[in-house]
């Protein structure tokens, strides 16, 4: 894997914080929907067109501002592993060789695989802090206070994953293209596809 080389140093610092605010500032408007957002699909394609470097600073900077925004609780945890897992996954997929008609279903299957199981993921951290009685304490019975706890947000889950489903489906590949031409034009010289 080989380096991308930029016109400046400061572009991947530019790029980075400008998808920062781009993530703070679509979670901050949609708001008031219940769990229909972007933050997903910029994250996404933060990683799949400008690389790791870029998006896990991006990513992390988001969620510095939520925690000064909401404050600490059990939610941190689950945007840091998710939101970084999406990273990752998506960066990697761009390494993919996809043709066709997958270059719009690899990534939809992928982000609704991921928000299903943000879903999951934040039903058993919630349950392992807030409904176990205590600090990571893993209860006897667990697996029935996880299922209570994940089957009182399946409504809030199945939405979330129909908005990413539709938001991918429909606007993840013009997104990339418009941000591959972007990047196009402050490459010194393309060498490789990450930072």
């Amino acid at each position: 894997m080989t380096k991308t080389v930029f016109k400046s140093k400061t572009i991947p610092i530019v790029i980075s914080a400008m998808f920062a605010a781009v993530l703070v500032g679509g979670k901050q408007a949609l708001s008031a929907l219940p769990n229909i957002e972007v933050v997903t699909l910029f994250v996404a394609l933060c990683a799949y067109v400008w690389g790791i470097k870029i998006v896990l600073f991006a990513t992390n900077v988001f969620i510095l501002c939520e925690l000064a925004i909401w404050g600490i609780n059990t939610w941190v945890i689950s945007y840091l592993v998710h939101f970084n897992v999406v990273a990752v996954a998506f960066w990697l997929l761009s390494f993919a060789k996809t043709k066709g008609v997958w270059k719009v279903i690899s990534p939809t299957i992928l982000a609704v695989v991921l928000t299903a199981m943000f879903g999951v993921l934040t039903s058993a951290v919630d349950t392992l802090i807030g409904f176990s009685g205590g600090f990571f304490i893993v209860a006897k019975d667990f697996a029935k206070r996880f299922a209570v706890m994940y089957a009182t947000g399946i409504y809030f889950y199945l939405l979330h994953i129909t908005c990413n489903l539709i938001l991918f489906a429909v606007g993840f590949i013009p997104l990339v293209k418009i941000n591959q031409k972007a990047k196009q034009k402050l490459l010194v010289e393309e060498q490789g596809e990450s930072i």
